[in-house]
């Protein structure tokens, strides 16, 4: 690991930008005041974690982006400057210094929500602002509070241009746990590794305007990243009116259709997002228009970011991720099988204490009676067509063996159950990795690792019924590789590269 220059006040970046005093200190790296020195200016300058000179073409992505956002010019987006990188190997962005205080900060002093106006007024804001960014072909891809900042006067200033790029990189280097703060914003589409365009700012920017309106985010959860992931995918948006019934129920409307699971299903853009703020705070606002199709990116993905979906018909070969995104490839349902939900959820395992470890995980899997698993939410059960194929007794159900094998990780494996009921239990296996569960009783669990500060390569694989379904491999300091399967009626997702 790199472990770059010492930062201290009267230190000179590139003979012009002195350091004058730390203003803050976090996961993708420190601000300090400062003064350009050619111009005789206060500025703030943003010194990116050493550690990310070691993650492959991050430092050039983020001088491309951020040059990319120095050219926006909006008065609600911060300035950037400069960027640039040192000869010791230190990047830093260079912004406008702001005088106020960062959005997380406001709203830690409203737990219940700011007021309605006022809430309201910081949201047409952010939604002009990320207008402008759009209209350029720039997606943020990290709207969230702490990358909000409020100025002595009430405006609004997005920040961080040219560095959410980077969030998950800086996550894959994190040992505290302390990257859960974005998934809270996250928008599905991003959990399941597909390239995020400004339709996913429209939904991180409704999990912000819901916690401007209730005091907190849309999907909160005890059990971390994994049961983040999973309301994100799988749960329906709250309604904030129900969390506060002086919530106009336009506005309510609003929230909730930019946080649709479907892309297609949110607001056409930023643009009408302000435009029905502003009709609303007067009295005319009218229904949002509807979506526009947005056409896929150009181009191939990055080689060496693919994550291959399971095997079988309908699968994905591969799609698009960023180092440590999650990648969750569609697959249809199969006619005339229960649906044993068997859902994983990647991650968990790169904040656990370090514990060299490798070996199998064996789940015997019973299947639910038909109509188990759908049956809890619903009256009536469905209409089952009648089956030829011979089926299990209820009480001699069939058993399959899922064996999940991992090996090079120096952190221990986090098995996380979710039953279909709710709640969570956690268990942190160890050797020999063998427990039994029911598939009926469960429909969430985690399982991966990392190879922690050493350069080494890790390696997972699933194989059900003896019959290898998914291979992950990962190489490099804190490479993380996560396996996860869900039986056939379902869709599997992870971390890592395919393996070789």
């Amino acid at each position: 690991m790199t472990d770059g220059p010492r930062l201290a006040a009267g230190t000179e970046l590139d003979d012009r930008y002195r350091l004058e005093g730390l203003i803050g200190r976090g996961g993708m790296g420190e601000v300090w005041r400062a003064v350009d020195t050619r111009l005789r200016r206060q500025v703030a300058v943003k010194a990116l974690p050493a550690e990310l000179a070691d993650v492959p073409g991050a430092m050039e992505r983020f001088e491309r982006e951020a040059e990319a956002a120095a050219a926006l010019q909006h008065p609600g987006i911060t300035v950037v400057f400069d960027v640039g990188r040192t000869e010791d190997g230190l990047a830093y962005l260079v912004m406008e210094l702001l005088e106020g205080e960062d959005l997380q900060t406001v709203m830690r002093r409203s737990p219940g929500g700011l007021p309605v106006g006022e809430a309201a007024a910081l949201a047409v804001q952010l939604a002009d602002a990320l207008a402008a960014a759009h209209s350029r072909g720039i997606v943020h891809r990290d709207i969230k509070p702490a990358n909000l900042f409020v100025l002595a006067d009430g405006r609004l200033k997005l920040c961080d241009f040219g560095i959410a790029g980077l969030a998950d990189a800086a996550t894959r280097l994190t040992q505290d746990g302390g990257s859960v703060g974005t998934p809270l914003y996250m928008a599905p589409e991003q959990f399941r590794g597909e390239a995020a365009d400004f339709r996913s700012d429209l939904y991180a920017f409704g999990c912000v305007l819901h916690e401007l309106l209730t005091g907190g985010p849309p999907f909160r959860s005890g059990t971390g990243l994994p049961g983040l992931l999973y309301a994100h995918l799988n749960e329906p948006p709250p309604r904030a009116g129900a969390v506060r019934p002086d919530v106009p129920p336009q506005l309510e409307r609003l929230v909730l259709d930019l946080l649709a699971k479907d892309v297609d299903q949110r607001p056409a853009s930023a643009a009408a997002v302000a435009s029905f703020l502003r009709a609303e705070a007067q009295g005319t606002a009218a229904p949002l228009p509807a979506p526009q199709p947005v056409a896929p990116p150009p181009g191939p993905p990055p080689a060496g970011l693919l994550a291959p979906g399971l095997p079988g018909p309908g699968t994905n070969p591969g799609t698009a991720m960023n180092p440590g995104t999650v990648v969750m490839p569609g697959r249809p349902a199969a006619a005339g099988r229960p649906a044993v939900r068997v859902m994983l959820a990647a991650g968990a395992a790169l904040v656990l204490a370090a514990l060299v470890i490798g070996g199998t995980a064996v789940f015997l899997a019973s299947p639910p009676d038909s109509g188990e698993a759908s049956s809890a939410r619903r009256s009536t059960p469905p209409t089952v067509p009648p089956s030829t194929a011979p089926s299990a007794t209820p009480s001699t159900p069939a058993v399959h063996k899922i064996v999940y094998k991992v090996s090079g990780s120096v952190s221990p494996v986090s098995v996380m159950i979710f039953p279909p009921g709710g709640g969570m239990t956690n268990q942190t296996v160890k050797p020999p990795w063998s427990t039994k569960y029911e598939a009926s009783r469960f429909t969430f669990l985690s399982v991966g690792g990392n190879t922690g500060i050493k350069t080494g390569t890790i390696r997972c694989s699933i194989t059900l019924d003896g019959k290898v379904v998914q291979e992950r491999s990962a190489h490099g300091q804190f490479a993380s590789v996560s396996c996860q399967y869900q039986d056939p009626f379902g869709y599997g997702f992870g971390f890592g590269s395919p393996a070789p």
